[in-house]
């Protein structure tokens, strides 16, 4: 029997709407989110995938998966999860949309020179988990802007996990995220050349 703790991966974008044909996304293609989840599958843990459409479909059919839409949606499958797995693992890799808007019912006509859409903040999804789940365990994701150094990725890892309490803060740099991958607790840092070795890293620690 697999006594280990279950794990909720989540992966890919958030659609925020605009109106019914369009929405506002990251770029995100829920690769890492797919891996590590294929990862834990390998090592025996109990894997639901809590993806974006692209990202489900990368999967295939070796995981339990679940498909969310906005940034509202997602929260509302994460939360209902929790309530389900108090206690279980959350490796939250997707790129939630930070800002969402009324949408239109319709289809804004196009064809105009400029179209002015006014947006507000999005729930921080991260910030709630621990709330709703006090016992869980979390590893959150932090994407630095290009050109920053390891030490202000490092802070800016550390800064999120004690804001979240984390158990552990995956970071990168964009524009060089296969070599800046970095794992990060309140004692200390573990930076890797290579992205894939830092995904097998961060399982382990979640599957013992």
């Amino acid at each position: 029997m697999n006594l280990r703790r279950p794990v909720l991966v989540t992966a890919g974008a958030t659609r925020n709407p605009i109106d019914a044909m369009r929405h506002i996304a990251a770029f995100s293609s829920g690769k890492t989110g797919v891996r590590i989840a294929g990862l834990l599958r390998e090592m025996d843990a109990s894997v639901h995938l809590l993806g974006s459409p692209e990202a489900v479909l990368r999967a295939g059919d070796s995981l339990s998966t679940e498909t969310f839409s906005s940034t509202r949606d997602l929260m509302g499958r994460m939360q209902s999860w929790l309530e389900k797995n108090p206690i279980g693992w959350v490796v939250h890799a997707a790129a939630v949309g930070d800002y969402e808007m009324d949408p239109s019912p319709g289809k804004i006509e196009s064809g105009e020179d400029e179209l002015v859409l006014r947006l507000r903040k999005a729930p921080k999804i991260i910030d709630q988990l621990k709330v709703w789940a006090p016992e869980c365990k979390l590893v959150g994701f932090k994407a630095a802007s290009p050109n920053t150094s390891m030490e202000a990725l490092i802070g800016r890892c550390r800064e999120l996990g004690f804001r979240t309490r984390s158990n552990w803060v995956f970071g990168n740099v964009i524009g060089d995220i296969e070599t800046t991958a970095t794992i990060v607790d309140r004692y200390g840092a573990e930076s890797f050349v290579e992205r894939e070795a830092a995904f097998r890293v961060l399982c382990s620690k979640i599957v013992v």
